[in-house]
């Protein structure tokens, strides 16, 4: 899911690396243990040693998505709960299938961070239902990245009837038409963090930044998600083959800068 999606998820209640995953639920004013939410609406974001790269961009994305208002106290609430040492993947979740709107946070171990992306070309048009909201189509996103990761690429591309390409199942996709000038999607996608962190600094570096539909893959491309960052696409795959994408610019100054305007939790 283009823009700053999730991973596929931790089955609940498991752990990665031996470390236990947590899970609160929003009771009476107050995080709690208690059940995995799996959530409706959801926002993931990567957590190093107490740092978010947008972490109040994330609160306020996932704010405008559930319907009525997040109880005050919540996003407090989250910071207090995140750990301070180590690397995490935290979820924000919101589900209302027993007839209540209930929110909760999940605490899992980061997976291992990857710094290059190859993305597989499904057969099928994008299936999503809502794909300026996060959450109501992870399953569906879950099973093509899986197809991806089947043919050795990390994600799948997500393309539209027209032919247009969108983003990634977890990723916002953006092209460079030269080292100067990166295109972004004319057509709605999933509102990215990571790319709303890193306009402002394009804009400051005199980068040109145009929104026009692409529907070739012959120009260099990064992976955008809080999880991993920017990353350079460097294959494209499709069935069983792969091709090499065109070589994209450096990603490490932007990630570099993006951690360096972290917020601390």
């Amino acid at each position: 899911m283009g823009g700053d999606p999730g991973e596929i998820e931790a089955p609940a209640g498991s752990a990665r690396g031996g470390v236990p995953v947590r899970h609160l639920r929003w009771e009476a004013g107050e995080l709690v243990p208690g059940p995995v939410v799996e959530p409706e609406i959801t926002t993931s974001f990567l957590l190093d040693h107490g740092r978010v790269v947008g972490l109040s961009a994330h609160q306020q994305r996932f704010a405008g998505w559930v319907p009525g208002v997040v109880p005050v106290g919540l996003f407090a609430a989250v910071r207090d709960a995140l750990p301070r040492d180590g690397v995490w993947f935290p979820r924000i979740g919101w589900d209302s299938r027993d007839g209540h709107g209930r929110f909760g946070v999940t605490i899992r171990p980061a997976p291992p961070l990857r710094r290059t992306s190859s993305l597989w070309i499904p057969d099928l048009t994008d299936p999503r239902r809502r794909h300026t909201v996060k959450g109501p189509d992870l399953p569906v996103l879950s099973r093509l990245r899986a197809l991806a990761t089947d043919y050795h690429c990390d994600d799948a591309l997500l393309i539209d009837a027209h032919g247009v390409v969108l983003e990634a199942a977890n990723a916002a996709l953006v092209f460079w038409r030269d080292p100067d000038t990166v295109i972004l999607p004319a057509r709605p996608v999933l509102a990215s963090v990571t790319l709303r962190q890193t306009l402002p600094l394009w804009r400051d570096a005199g980068i040109t930044v145009i929104r026009a539909d692409t529907r070739q893959l012959q120009l260099p491309a990064w992976c955008g998600s809080a999880l991993h960052g920017w990353t350079p696409v460097t294959h494209w795959g499709r069935g069983a083959g792969r091709i090499k994408a065109a070589p994209a610019p450096p990603v490490e100054r932007w990630n570099k800068a993006l951690w360096e305007s972290a917020e601390k939790v």
